[in-house]
């Protein structure tokens, strides 16, 4: 995130903290190096994201970390749930990111803190507001990019600190035996850039980069792609799902291939690298490095030195966002070295953030004992509680983490999230009135704008009461029209309306406003084809029911509406035909649709086609 006019930076006052960083390499001149330690900030990953507890004017919350934004950021959403007061913004001041641009407003907190640090000496803190609602706030470079900074995002820690006279001394306290890569920490071009900058090369081409904690995924602009050698048109390139940033606009992504990566004296050999269309300002640098990396490395910005000590941690590296699209990717690497053994965890924050940290990084047993002997130190802290039932339920073990769910609203019966997660669970279980009671309850507790409330409405639906959601859509939308999510909301609420059968017209100006927004996809020309089947429009129906099949053939969901379109108008052949052939798709695709009145006939479902018989006398590939 870039912006086109200065905004006031205020460094915090240096404070020598309990918790200093371990002990650096020894020097000749190392009597002389002082490390001034601003804060140690405990780290827990929620899902790509690094989360820091803070206090905002008396209210605990938590915000993510995020080098790439220019400045602290807010959603609309959250400076109305934490009660922030709405200024505007210096005149001219845009808000460059993926996505396209934003016109930002302005926000402060009178009294801000993060771990153990009062930050109210910094003049109020400040955040810009506006952008799209990547789901929280964030804070960033003015204060990620101003000191020395210590990523260790792998065992859940960052420290912000200060070094002086340790112009010869090595800053990675870390790294007694381990290979140390570096990289020159490179200037910003305008002023009041406190981004991180440096240079890598891929496939020999020089690229410059920028490190970026809010970046889920590394990315590669489709311009430098091209300019190393990635053709996109290769039978290999895999186009991938489309990206969004603060922009109002989504941008399409694909999964390449390189043939090296060098970066600090690690060659990387065959690694895949999402590449994003680059029509968005890209002009300072060439690729974000994100959460793949720092996930992969030990990270220590030195703005003194001027540079950049990384040692890599183990694992996949930028294959890590990929692989759940084009499986495992063999890749070679040289000049490493291997993560040196670590002591054990011995605090609760610790044992979390490494425990988050494998979480993140797919390993369950290694996230479930970490977050298991956390919870033994505190066991009233429900974020552990939470991260712990994520786990269970992805290791399949759904009793268990709905034990700690349970265990959670004990102690936060008020908890929006905990309600949602055991509102679905429920469900999944079949328990629809246990399952609505815990709805209701997310419903009531959920801050009034928020995504948050989004899983909710989802439950509604499921539950026959498409009625509640459509209550909690209409300020979610007002808080999000120029958000890169405002055409999903906007088709949320329409499908809700069709569902309820009402106000059909107002559903149709929504869907039809979506459908210009985001370019025609498919759930949405399924969403126009039940608007128009309510509407008794049925060749509409039926027209954009097929128009979503042409685009997504097996969309049980699209053939169910068709058919009922063709029966309602007298094609019962057709009719019943696309019927059988949805719930051959999907077994219960009528169910939803049942719940609503849209109840179509029993049809016989066509049996699965034998498979022929090879002819004897013909050609092999032909079989």
């Amino acid at each position: 995130m870039n912006m086109m006019i200065p905004f006031r930076v205020v460094a915090p006052a240096a404070l020598m903290l309990s918790t200093a960083l371990p002990q650096l390499a020894q020097a000749d001149d190392a009597s002389k190096c002082k490390i001034a330690v601003y804060a140690h900030l405990p780290v827990e990953m929620e899902g790509s994201r690094a989360s820091i507890a803070v206090k905002i004017n008396g209210k605990d919350t938590r915000l993510w970390l995020d080098s790439g934004a220019f400045f602290n950021v807010l959603p609309k959403s959250r400076v109305v749930e934490l009660g922030l007061p709405i200024e505007p913004a210096p005149a001219g001041l845009i808000v460059n990111g993926i996505g396209g641009s934003f016109v930002p407003e302005v926000t402060h907190a009178h009294d801000f803190s993060m771990g153990s640090v009062n930050m109210h000496n910094m003049h109020n803190m400040q955040f810009i507001v506006g952008g799209s609602d990547m789901g929280n706030g964030f804070l960033g470079a003015n204060l990620l990019g101003i000191v020395d900074t210590d990523f260790d995002l792998a065992k859940g820690t960052i420290n912000l600190f200060k070094d002086s006279g340790c112009s010869h001394v090595s800053l990675a306290y870390w790294s007694a035996g381990m290979a140390v890569g570096e990289l020159r920490l490179r200037a910003g071009e305008r002023p009041n850039d406190y981004h991180l900058y440096s240079e890598i090369a891929i496939n020999g081409h020089p690229v410059r980069v920028m490190l970026d904690t809010g970046a889920p995924t590394s990315l590669l602009s489709r311009r430098a792609a091209e300019s190393a050698g990635i053709d996109l048109h290769d039978p290999k390139v895999v186009a991938s799902v489309k990206m969004s940033g603060v922009g109002s606009q989504a941008r399409q992504s694909w999964i390449a291939r390189t043939k090296t990566i060098s970066l600090g004296g690690e060659e990387i050999a065959n690694s895949p690298i999402r590449v994003i269309d680059s029509r968005d300002d890209w002009s300072t640098y060439d690729m974000l490095l994100g959460m793949d990396f720092f996930l992969s490395h030990h990270v220590l910005v030195s703005q003194t030195q001027r540079k950049i000590y990384i040692t890599y941690n183990g694992g996949p590296i930028f294959s890590a966002s990929t692989e759940h699209e084009i499986g495992k990717l063999e890749t070679r690497a040289d000049g490493m070295g291997e993560a040196k053994a670590e002591p054990e965890p011995k605090t609760a924050d610790q044992f979390a953030g490494r425990g988050s940290a494998r979480l993140s990084r797919g390993d369950l047993p290694g996230a479930i004992a970490d977050l298991t002997e956390a919870i033994n130190l505190a066991p009233t802290r429900t974020d552990l509680l939470g991260e712990r039932a994520t786990a269970w339920f992805r290791s399949g073990k759904a009793d268990l983490g709905i034990k700690d769910i349970d265990a959670a609203l004990v102690i936060a019966p008020n908890d929006h999230r905990f309600l949602t997660r055991r509102a679905q669970f429920l469900l999944g279980k079949g328990d629809k009135a246990g399952a609505l009671s815990s709805t209701e309850a997310a419903a009531a507790a959920t801050p009034n704008g928020s995504l948050d409330i989004m899983p909710v409405v989802i439950l509604y639906e499921r539950l026959g009461k498409a009625d509640r959601a459509l209550a909690l859509l209409d300020p979610v939308i007002d808080l999000h029209r120029e958000d890169s999510r405002y055409a999903l909301l906007l088709n949320a609420r329409s499908w809700n309306r069709a569902l309820a059968n009402a106000d059909l017209d107002r559903a149709l100006r929504d869907i039809d406003t979506a459908l210009r927004k985001a370019d025609g996809p498919a759930a949405m020309l399924d969403t126009r084809a039940l608007v128009q089947l309510r509407r008794k429009d049925y060749a509409a129906a039926i027209a954009d029911a097929s128009a979503a099949l042409g685009k997504a053939p097996k969309m049980a969901g699209s053939l169910f509406v068709r058919g009922l379109a063709r029966l309602a108008s007298g094609d019962t052949p057709g009719g019943e035909a696309d019927i059988a052939a949805a719930r051959a798709l999907s077994p219960k695709v009528g169910q939803i649709y049942a719940d609503y009145g849209l109840i179509a006939p029993k049809v016989e479902t066509p049996a699965p086609a034998r498979p022929s018989q090879p002819d004897p006398g013909g050609d092999d590939d032909d079989q």
